[in-house]
């Protein structure tokens, strides 16, 4: 065969003209889509199975057939795509076939919010997860799962508190409000807040893509500075032929705490510790034989035979009293869940509806969550018209814990650690007997006399409008409400110890409260995308406007009639005689967001992508002269895959480079909707009403801003059975949010301001790989892991900020490293404890000016994860475990179970304490009993973990002929949550959202059991 009739042949396949029907009538058409982007895909190759015919689409994604294929079987195949295979119809002459891409390609296509493409032609740092990897573990937050499994994104759960959002941050803490350094989140195209992940149903989720620098944030402007975490729910899919998909889950277990680090004194040991205290305002010194003193109205008279008999018979009673707080504050909450899915997936039209129940106690007894999710989404294509409607609708009803993140009675968790192990909390009636000091019964009591409980609704609601105007043109909208609804009530019941402590009345309390808030967010523009030859253009034009609505109101009624403590009638009306007059709150805020977004990507083959984004953001939150922004980013990517070079190397199937730059802004973190205004109260001025000032306001308020750099590269081995990513980022923030501190004579003591720049420069890295890959056995392993150095690299006019909480934001350091004074041990001599002054120097005397810089901060530096999953034919089990390194945390805990003086000698202690110093000589790290205790970096500890997060055991069952006429899968699994913790950290669990430990709600550990079936 000669060139000429080789090049017209390879010019007739590549068209998509069959080799075998050259000349014949085409009188039927298949359209070969990506079922994501509805981007045609041309060189796919469709098999007539009847027929045994094979065809390639061409550069429109057609393909052209033969009436002849009638009533075929045809199979379409491309590479990174999942095959696809149907029965043409007789009669119809237009047909369309979507496919789903395969993970680990770069055919994996990537939704960023306003556009979508496939992974090889983005040029940012984003990282997918597919939502089925966690919608299965018991966690009521879904974001809480995500820790551990995508590089560069750290998430910190704060509390055990079933619903409790955890902290997320990427790429570091990039404001000095750490509040203000979240991500943005979009569910479907809407924002959404992260306290709203409680409401929300992970088995409706389809996808998360976490969106982490500048060229793939930037289209978000002013609130893309922290990263952007795009959740996109379900879409319609029926089975092969054609019936729709019913699926359920269910499970069911117990959660438990991990008490491995336990080890306060029981009723012996605390008895012994009171000994050696020799203190006779304790039992275990006022009755001990070897104390020849009884006190007796304040003086010492020594004891009689008669006193020490009646003391070994009390000290006996206290014996027999042995008392495990964990065992009466504590429970092994349940959980149940449950969750029915409808998808059915024609040809133009794709249903998805989903109901799901998820009920959850927590370990406290005054805690727990019920939830009921609805979704429905549904899309359809008419010709040119494309609609889409996702609805989301949920209810939520919690019942929280009193008091977390306190020390203080009231907080269940501290009680357990406060309780004396020989205190007995009934009476010999069986009632509860709380008082002062009675820490673990007014624990219990608090458990029945006060109760706290939140009802959420919320609403997510989405529509999608898209029109195509000729064969490159697209007219879109997209609308969307989030709307939620919390409903708060606080009951202390009167007739109780609580109620009694409440200042006004001593009879209780009643407390409701409403919060509102109602966000819209609506777009229109334009999408022109055009492919000639090798070559392909996308360019969008958006206006947008977001909308928010915060309302709320509450009050607080006191002087509660018994038996009708659970209503507002059981208020007593407020006079000035009784003072009880009721506490009214509320308030009404809004904000909006404009602006025009310009979105611009070229695409020369699979080789080459450059994209560009320009965005404007105008805030009502700022002052007029700063109020518009505009922000930018670029990139580029290369793949060297496609290059000749590299395709000579074998072992390389995929690598490519590239590379952004861009501004984007931090619009969360402005001191509120008018902090820019002086604004003005409603107060009481010479027996009248008057309006007094409280905020100086500043004219000159701005923005806080982002510039990032990232290069970053991905390459695959051995046909992508090994796969890698490294990122390489420099993030700098300015125009720091602060409250600039005023002269006190100017009325006010800040004002808000914009001032110093902090920097987050790091490496990430993701690695995984198949192991072993055989037809019915694997086994898949991945690490991934960021390390980021976070600088102060200027505090305006400052050198430094000393917080309230033993930090300090200083130049050159990371923000919030911790602030001191240290401890150097105790004096063997005089049992002293001993401290280093600021120029190191050992001294007795505790001065906090001696506070110097020590160890290191709370936000982590390394932090990652790795997984393990083993299949072998039906049976899969697969491990996430998560770490971090260099995070100090100061554990109040420690400070007071580890004091003997007279402040802190009323609480239960470690069983440490049985050896603090008592005479010259003595070789203790814990000082006599005489002096007073400080916190020092003594209380500082490494909060490092490695954490077995969650491990999973899932069979498959085999179907025989006689179970599959009833259901296509059933599947029963297993798993834990939380597992095992390896870390140095003295205190039930290392992780948490601060610098500080105060008796949180401890992270439980889970068990489940549950069944899927799919019909």
């Amino acid at each position: 065969m000669n060139f000429r009739s080789l090049l017209t042949i390879s010019l007739l396949f590549l068209s998509g003209i069959p080799l075998r029907t050259i000349g014949q009538e085409k009188n039927i058409t298949v359209t070969v889509k990506d079922e994501k982007t509805n981007e045609l895909i041309r060189g796919a190759t469709l098999t007539d199975a009847t027929h045994s015919q094979s065809y390639i689409s061409d550069q429109s994604g057609r393909i052209y057939l033969p009436a002849s294929s009638s009533m075929s079987r045809i199979v379409v195949s491309m590479l990174g795509y999942q095959t696809e295979q149907l029965v043409l119809k007789e009669g119809k002459s237009e047909w369309t076939i979507s496919l789903l891409s395969q993970e680990n390609d770069l055919s994996e296509v990537v939704v960023t919010g306003y556009t979508k493409q496939s992974r090889a032609h983005t040029t940012g740092a984003v990282s997918s997860l597919p939502a089925e990897g966690i919608a299965r573990m018991p966690v009521a937050s879904f974001d809480q799962s995500l820790q551990g499994q995508i590089p560069g994104l750290y998430v910190a759960s704060p509390s055990g508190q079933p619903g409790a959002p955890g902290r997320i941050t990427l790429r570091g803490i990039g404001s000095i409000q750490d509040e203000n350094s979240a991500p943005l989140y979009i569910l479907d195209g809407v924002p959404i807040s992260a306290g709203s992940f409680s409401t929300l149903n992970p088995q409706s989720f389809e996808n998360i893509t976490v969106l982490k620098d500048a060229a793939s944030t930037a289209q978000y402007g002013s609130r893309g500075a922290n990263g952007v975490i795009v959740i996109t729910s379900k879409k319609g899919n029926s089975w092969e032929n054609g019936t729709p998909r019913i699926s359920y889950t269910g499970q069911f277990g117990y959660a438990s705490v991990n008490n491995s680090k336990w080890d306060m004194m029981n009723t012996k040991e605390r008895l012994l510790f009171e000994e050696r205290l020799q203190d006779p305002n304790f039992p275990g010194w006022a009755h001990s034989r070897n104390n020849p003193n009884k006190l007796v109205n304040g003086a010492l008279m020594p004891k009689t035979e008669k006193d020490f008999l009646e003391g070994d018979e009390i000290l006996a009673n206290l014996r027999g009293i042995d008392n495990d707080w964990r065992k009466l504050l504590l429970r092994n909450g349940t959980t149940n869940a449950h969750d029915v899915s409808y998808s059915l997936g024609k040809e133009n039209t794709q249903i998805f509806s989903s109901l799901s129940y998820f009920n959850q106690q927590g370990v406290l007894y005054n805690s727990g969550l019920e939830r009921i999710n609805l979704t429905n989404n549904i899309a359809h294509q008419s010709g040119r018209l494309s609609l889409a409607l996702n609805v989301n609708l949920a209810t939520t009803n919690s019942k929280i814990s009193e008091s977390d993140f306190d020390v203080s009675e009231t907080n269940p968790v501290a009680s357990l650690y406060f309780a004396l192990p020989y205190e007995n909390p009934y009476d010999k009636d069986g009632n509860l007997t709380p008082g002062p000091n009675r820490f673990g019964t007014n624990a219990l009591s608090m458990y029945q006399d006060v109760d706290r409980r939140e009802r959420q609704y919320k609403s997510v609601v989405t529509g999608n409008f898209a029109y195509t105007l000729t064969e490159h043109l697209k007219l879109t909208s997209t609308s969307g409400v989030d709307f939620q609804q919390i409903n708060g009530k606080h009951i202390i019941k009167p007739d109780t110890y609580f109620g009694s402590l409440v200042e006004q009345g001593g009879q209780g309390s009643y407390t409701s409260n409403t919060n509102n808030y109602f966000s819209i967010v609506s777009n229109i523009g334009f999408n022109y995308s055009r492919r000639w030859d090798n070559h392909f253009i996308e360019a969008i034009g958006l206006g947008e406007i977001n909308k928010q609505k915060i309302s709320s109101q509450g009050f607080t009624g006191y002087g509660l009639v018994p038996g009708l403590s659970q209503t507002p009638g059981g208020i007593t009306p407020g006079t000035a005689e009784n003072n009880l007059i009721p506490q009214l709150s509320g308030g009404i805020s809004e904000n909006a967001l404009v602006s025009q977004i310009g979105l611009l990507r070229y695409s020369n083959g699979n080789r080459f992508t450059v994209t560009g984004s320009l965005r404007r953001d105008g805030s009502s939150r700022v002052p007029e002269s700063n109020r518009y922004k505009y922000f930018y980013a670029g990139g580029a990517s290369w793949n060297l895959g496609e290059e000749e070079f590299v395709k000579a190397l074998p072992i390389i199937s995929m690598w490519r480079l590239r590379a952004s730059y861009g501004l984007t802004g931090n619009a969360s973190g402005f001191a509120s909707d008018f902090g820019y205004r002086r604004l003005y109260a409603v107060s009481h001025y010479a027996g009248q009403n008057a309006f007094v000032p409280v905020s100086a306001g500043n004219p000159n308020y701005n923005w806080e801003m982002n510039r990032v750099t990232d290069i970053g590269t991905e390459i695959g081995f051995l046909n992508n059975r090994i796969t890698a990513e490294v990122d390489f980022y420099n993030r700098v923030t300015s125009n720091l949010f602060v409250d600039r501190t005023l002269s006190m004579t100017s009325g006010f003591e800040s004002v808000p301001d914009n001032m110093g720049k902090i920097r987050n420069r790091g490496i990430e890295f993701g690695l995984s790989g198949d192991l072993i890959r055989k037809d019915d056995f694997f086994i898949r392993l991945g690490i991934n892991g960021s390390y980021n150095r976070n600088r102060i690299l200027s505090l305006g006019d400052e050198d430094e900020i000393v917080t309230e909480d033993y930090s300090i934001h200083r130049v050159g350091q990371p923000l919030g490293h911790f602030y001191m004074v240290r401890w150097a041990g105790v004096d063997p001599q005089t049992g002293a404890p001993q401290y280093l002054d600021a120029d190191g120097e050992i001294t007795s005397t505790f001065d906090p000016d001696n506070a110097v810089l020590v160890k290191g901060s709370f936000d982590p530096p390394l932090k990652g994860g790795f997984t393990a999953r083993v299949g072998y034919k039906g049976l899969q089990v697969s491990a996430l475990f998560t770490y971090i390194k260099g995070m100090y945390r100061l554990n109040t805990g420690e400070l007071y179970r580890t004091s003997a003086d007279a402040n802190y000698r009323i609480y239960n202690q470690s069983r440490d304490m049985l050896d603090f110093w008592q005479q010259p000589g003595d070789q203790s790290g814990n000082p006599s009993p005489q002096y007073e205790r400080f916190m020092t970096d003594r209380e500082l500890q490494s909060a490092d973990y490695i954490k077995l997060r969650n491990l999973q055991i899932n069979y498959s069952i085999p179907m025989s002929n006689k179970l599959s006429k009833y259901c296509r899968e059933i599947s029963v699994f297993g798993q834990g949550q939380n597992l095992w913790t390896w870390t140095k950290w003295k205190g039930q669990d290392p992780e948490d959202d601060n610098n500080w430990y105060q008796y949180e709600y401890p992270l439980p550990r889970t068990y489940t059991l549950g069944l899927h079936v799919k019909f």
